[in-house]
């Protein structure tokens, strides 16, 4: 039995922000920084870059980049050195895997400094933060001016022109700290931004803590911290962790309460709940659930496009969760991660019929079952858009081969459908004259001289014996296959499609292509890949199931009748917006279409565009059934 006397307070672990008799507390500068434990720093050492590429990767609420560049400074026995780089604009050529010199000599013209020299103004800086932190507070951030204020030589000869202004923050990792994160800039930071900024500098602090600490302990998995730390959200707080348990399936799922900065509220993050469809794979569904949900009585369900998890639609996800009050999952389609893959693979992998009638129905009855009173608005991009469209307007037919009567029925399920830059057939933009001819070409090709040419670019890295592509390998094939036609045509010029095109490349900002590239793309089926390629190069302009037996184009411009809102890239090579006029003869009385002047993932990270995209979604959305 408890005693009555005893209060919160007397539970607390670390009593916080309690002062000490200022008589009896020691000077700063009589605290002795510990070197860094040896296994704490060589775990540092494949991590830490991911320090300063994530600083460089900080944008303000606006979604303007914060900082130009970024250094990390660690603590090596009784010195501070400089030990990673990053600036803004070289995150993409570090994705691409190219050599940068100019970093690399940065590191090397850089010389340590002593911890005791009284010039080392960032050891001055830690002293600070370890009574600061034993007093169960975070480092304070600190700002320098590099121009006015004294600077240590070493430090000095290594500033630019444009380096200007530094903002740093002291890691601490098991309570010790580690070094000293800066970011630089040019132009110093305006007041209104210092405690936005100061937030989510507070927010990677804990977020470095936590993920090198859990790394450490769980066994030094260096890849999964680095891609943790790259992709944490700093504009949020982590306020509790838990892992929680559900009815459906035996692994725990990660249940986070954040508070948001930018949008003032709190919101939980659910992943990953575990969905088995067909054949030993699964689906992965994260969620995130605002404080307050709206009152429209649906649930959001997205789904991202070709090569991508689900993480590519984070932006829209939060922006309609936390402005707009929708619960919203997130979904990852079969063999996107190991949890969805079966113990013994098929070889030939699986096809986008897979994800429209296997996948995507599980995924209806899972929310349906949790959320019986609620219909889902299905969110799609790209290809993510084709499957509830399809799912929807060939579903007799797919019912009637499957042999599956208790398929869940569209308009019982789903309110609406929401598709963003998601073709109806697949009819790639080229920069190149005679795209015609080079059709007839492939064509007068045998059809397994082009699974040939296709299977030579995949590998096995997934599970078992899959047969998988990356996105890279797909894009050289093409620039493979482009010359190996050149025959068919004496006009053939000499641009094709590119992954840039793909991507939309004039909106997206370096650190956003760093992002793409080292952790939202993934490798996707080779029979995916097949099923794709057969609808480009084939002259009757339909999206064919696998097996010959279903068009899905013709059933979805002849059958559908739900209500769907189109979202249009103007800029689009992937999707082009020629290809999408039918949308306008769609039998359903609740169309709306929209255009944005985007390229084809561009759409969905240029931070304006998509907060027009989810108020017009929601206004939308408030006006369905």
């Amino acid at each position: 039995m408890a005693l009555e006397e005893n209060t919160l307070e007397d539970r607390l672990i670390k009593i916080s922000s309690r002062e000490s008799n200022k008589n009896l507390m020691v000077s700063p500068d009589k605290i002795y920084i510990f070197p860094v434990p040896k296994t704490t720093f060589q775990f540092l050492e494949n991590i830490w870059q991911s320090f300063t590429n994530k600083m460089v990767s900080l944008v303000d609420f606006n979604d303007d980049p914060i900082f130009n560049f970024s250094i990390f400074e660690v603590i090596d026995q009784d010195e501070m050195k400089i030990v990673a780089t990053a600036t803004h604009f070289k995150l993409k050529e570090i994705a691409e895997r190219r050599k940068i010199p100019g970093i690399e000599e940065y590191i090397k013209k850089s010389r340590p400094i002593h911890l005791a020299d009284p010039r080392n103004e960032s050891a001055r800086f830690i002293r600070k933060a370890i009574i600061d932190f034993n007093k169960g507070l975070r480092p304070e951030v600190t700002f320098v001016n590099l121009k006015e204020e004294e600077i240590h030589p070493e430090k000095k000869v290594l500033l630019s022109e444009t380096m200007n202004h530094a903002i740093g923050i002291p890691l601490f990792v098991n309570e010790n700290p580690i070094g000293i994160l800066w970011g630089i800039t040019k132009d110093p930071i305006a007041e209104e931004q210092i405690r936005p900024l100061t937030l989510q500098l507070y927010s990677l602090f804990d977020v470095i803590e936590f993920v090198v600490a859990k790394e450490m302990e769980s066994g030094n998995d260096h890849y999964i911290a680095q891609k943790n730390i790259e992709k944490a959200d700093t504009v949020s707080n982590s306020r509790n962790l838990f892992y929680t348990t559900t009815k459906d399936q035996k692994e725990p799922v990660t249940s986070i309460i954040f508070k948001s900065h930018q949008y003032n509220i709190e919101y939980r993050m659910d992943a990953s709940f575990i969905i088995p469809t067909t054949d030993g794979y699964a689906v992965s569904l994260k969620s995130f659930t605002p404080e307050k949900l709206n009152n429209t009585g649906k649930n959001l369900l997205l789904i991202p496009g070709f090569f991508c998890r689900r993480s590519v639609m984070d932006k829209l996800a939060k922006e309609l969760a936390l402005k707009y009050g929708y619960r919203v999952f997130l979904m990852d389609m079969r063999g996107r991660s190991r949890q969805t893959m079966p113990k013994h693979g098929k070889k030939e992998g699986w096809t986008v019929d897979n994800y429209i009638q296997d996948d995507f129905p599980e995924v209806l009855r899972w929310i349906r079952w949790h959320y019986p009173s609620e219909r889902t608005v299905v969110v799609g991009h790209s290809m993510g858009g084709m499957i509830p469209r399809f799912y929807v307007s060939s579903y007799e037919k797919i019912k009637e081969l499957k042999e599956e009567f208790n398929l869940p029925q569209p308009e019982e399920y789903i309110a609406g459908i929401v598709s963003i830059t998601s073709p109806n057939y697949i009819s790639l933009k080229s920069n190149f004259i005679g795209l015609d001819t080079l059709k007839r070409g492939f064509s007068m090709l045998p059809h397994k001289m082009i699974s040939d040419m296709i299977l030579s670019m995949a590998s096995f890295s997934m599970q078992a014996t899959i047969q998988t592509i990356d996105l890279k390998k797909f894009f050289k094939l093409i620039l493979n296959l482009h010359s190996s036609l050149r025959s068919f045509s004496y006009n053939i010029g000499t641009k094709v499609l590119t992954i840039k095109d793909f991507v939309g490349y004039k909106e997206i900002t370096p650190p956003e292509w760093y992002f793409l590239m080292e952790d939202v793309f993934c490798e996707e089926s080779v029979s995916v890949i097949m099923q794709f390629f057969q609808s480009q190069i084939s002259n009757e302009q339909s999206f064919w199931s696998n097996d010959g037996r279903i068009n899905y184009t013709e059933n979805f411009l002849n059958n559908f009748t739900m209500p769907i809102y189109s979202v249009v890239g103007t800029v689009d090579k992937i999707v082009p917006e020629e290809s999408l006029t039918e949308l306008k003869d769609l039998n359903s009385e609740n169309k709306v279409t929209t255009y944005y002047e985007q390229g084809h993932l561009g759409i969905i990270f240029h931070g304006e565009t998509v907060r027009k995209i989810c108020q017009g979604m929601d206004e939308w959305i408030q006006g369905l059934k």
